[in-house]
């Protein structure tokens, strides 16, 4: 993580927790008895959380030699 910028990892750590809120949220993974609002939000969120992830790859620093 030294060589992203601080967006990239506000990025990086965002979807590390959207993604866990929807892993955990989802029916057939996670929590079993969620309600229902949440478990249809589920697989949106696992989405968006890999999103913002391979997003904060492009996020770099620029190495100067």
């Amino acid at each position: 993580m030294k060589n992203r910028t601080t967006i990239g990892k506000v990025f990086a750590f965002m979807g590390i927790f959207i993604f866990a809120f929807g892993f955990a949220f989802n029916r057939d993974l996670g929590i079993t008895d969620t309600p229902e609002p949440y478990s249809s939000l589920s697989i949106p969120l696992i989405a968006i959380g890999i999103i913002s992830l391979i997003s904060s790859n492009f996020l770099k620093k620029k190495t100067t030699k």
